[in-house]
């Protein structure tokens, strides 16, 4: 699978294979393994922390639901997690405005251009109905080229682990510990 038929999957179904939004990191793990820690969020606090598998940044909860996903995308090689083996393919960069409008039409993904609020030297495209939004950076470019993809989800029930709950590999249970 190509980078942009994985991203036009993604605008289409909010998901990079198992990862999307409110997937619990504990069942992602135990199919693709341990995601890259990135850190925290806030210094002051734990939750909610960042991971990754390859290119794709998760935000994660403190009861472990996945909250944001952003395929990082400007590099020249971007890193997308294998559906099924929890390794990483890496597929040739930057991606084109081009190669992204025609991926998501052969998917059959709706799209719309984003107008509003849109800083200099960025334009962005959002899929319907799932709302992925995809940026890309047009200046000192002669194509706008894709520097990023992602979708995040609003407010959820989070249930955080008990507090004698057993240290589940991702840090400290707890929401005050470090």
């Amino acid at each position: 699978m190509t980078a942009p038929h994985a991203l036009a999957v993604f605008g289409s179904t909010g998901a990079v294979g198992p990862l999307r939004c409110h997937a619990s990191l504990t069942d992602i793990a135990a199919k693709l393994g341990a995601p890259w820690d990135i850190g925290r969020v806030s210094g002051r606090r734990r939750w909610p922390h960042l991971f990754s598998y390859g290119d794709v940044e998760l935000c994660v909860c403190r009861c472990r639901l996945i909250t944001s996903i952003r395929v990082r995308t400007w590099r020249d090689t971007i890193g997308l997690p294998h559906p099924r083996s929890g390794g990483v393919d890496s597929h040739p960069g930057p991606l084109t405005h081009r190669q992204m409008t025609s991926a998501l039409e052969a998917a059959g993904c709706r799209w719309q251009q984003v107008t509003l609020n849109q800083p200099p030297g960025q334009t962005a495209l959002s899929t319907d109905p799932v709302g992925v939004t995809f940026t890309f950076r047009t200046a000192g470019t002669p194509e706008p080229l894709l520097e990023s993809a992602g979708i995040w989800t609003s407010a959820h029930e989070c249930v955080p682990p008990a507090p004698d709950a057993p240290d589940d590999g991702f840090g400290a249970a707890t929401e005050g510990s470090t």
